[in-house]
C-alpha cells in the first residue's frame, strides 16, 4: 500500500511516517520535503530510503506541481498533512514565518486531490489543533485562556484548513457556525469556490492537544492507557510521538483496520 506524506520533516508528521514503516511492512511512502537533507544523520529513517521503501521528493506543500508528483505512476492509498509554518515565541503571543501555510497547502492539496486519475480518492488525514473554533470551549479554561493569548493567530490558518476539508468531505458537514468560518482576508469565497465540494469519502481531523516541547528524532511514545481519544475531549498535552503512534494504529485503511475514526475529527491528548 502506498502513503503519502506532507510536512513529515519532523514532527507529528515523522513520528506517523517511523511507525508506519517500521511496523507495517506492506507500506511504502512517499514524502515532501523542502529540503531532502534533513534526514542525513537520522539511522532510523534512512535505511527505508535505502531499501526503496521510502522516497524523497523535492518540493513544497503549497505548489501544485510538486505535489502531483508525489502521485505519479501508482495508486495512493493514504495522504497525511501536518504542514504547520515556523513558530517564534514572544511576549505578545506565537510569530509565524508563513501565517497562511495551511490555507494554500489546503488549496493546492485539494486541487490535487479531485484530478487524481484513480477512482477512489485516499483516504485523508489532516492535522490541526484542539481548540479551533467551536471546539474552543470543549478545552479546560487554562487552555482557553492561553489559547487566546497565545495561538489565536496560528489557529485562524488552522481554521481555514478544517473548513476546507470539511467542505471537501462527503461525509463531514459544511461548517456554518461564524466560530468555524474563517476570515475572508485568510480565505476568499473566490478560494474556497476553487476547490471541489463533497468528493472525499474518507477524511480525518486530528486535533492534537498542546504540545509544548520538541521531541528527538528517536523519540519513543509514552504508555498508551494515558492517552485519550475522544470527539470534544477536554484535556491539556500531549507528546508527537503519541499523535502519531494512534495515527498508525488507529487511522490507516486497509482490510481488517478500525474504521472508527473515519470523517470524525478526534481530539488526542493525555488524560
Amino acid at each position: 500500500m502506498e502513503a503519502v506524506f506532507l510536512g513529515a520533516s519532523k514532527g507529528i508528521g515523522y513520528f506517523t511516517v517511523l511507525n508506519l514503516l517500521q511496523n507495517n511492512q506492506n507500506w511504502k511512502a512517499t514524502l515532501l520535503l523542502r529540503k531532502p537533507d534533513v534526514f542525513d544523520d537520522n539511522h532510523l529513517i534512512k535505511p527505508f530510503i535505502e531499501n526503496g521503501r521510502l522516497r524523497i521528493v523535492q518540493g513544497d506543500a503549497a505548489n501544485e506541481d510538486d505535489l502531483k508528483k508525489l502521485f505519479e505512476g501508482k495508486k495512493v492509498d493514504l495522504v497525511m498533512s501536518s504542514i504547520g509554518a515556523a513558530p517564534q515565541f514572544g511576549l505578545s503571543g506565537i510569530k509565524i514565518d508563513q501565517p497562511d501555510l495551511c490555507t494554500r497547502g489546503s488549496i493546492a492539496l485539494l486541487h490535487v486531490l479531485e484530478n487524481l486519475p484513480q477512482d477512489v480518492p485516499p483516504r485523508v488525514i489532516v492535522c490541526s489543533s484542539m481548540g479551533i473554533g467551536e471546539a474552543h470551549k470543549d478545552m479546560p479554561l487554562a487552555m482557553r485562556l492561553l489559547y487566546s493569548w497565545l495561538l489565536d493567530k496560528p489557529h485562524q490558518d488552522k481554521k481555514s484548513l478544517e473548513y476546507l476539508f470539511h467542505r471537501s468531505a462527503i461525509h463531514l458537514p459544511t461548517q456554518t457556525s461564524p466560530h468555524d468560518i474563517p476570515p475572508e482576508s485568510l480565505l476568499s469565497k473566490q478560494a474556497i469556490e476553487s476547490t471541489k465540494a463533497n468528493f472525499l469519502p474518507e477524511v480525518i481531523i486530528v486535533r492534537p492537544a498542546f504540545m509544548p516541547t520538541e521531541e528527538p528524532f528517536d523519540a519513543v511514545p509514552g504508555p498508551k492507557d494515558k492517552v485519550g481519544v475522544e470527539e470534544g475531549l477536554s484535556c491539556y498535552t500531549i507528546k508527537r510521538s503519541d499523535v502519531g503512534r494512534f495515527i498508525i494504529e488507529d487511522c490507516l485503511p486497509g482490510e481488517g483496520t478500525d474504521d472508527k475514526w473515519v470523517n470524525k475529527c478526534p481530539v488526542v491528548g493525555y488524560i
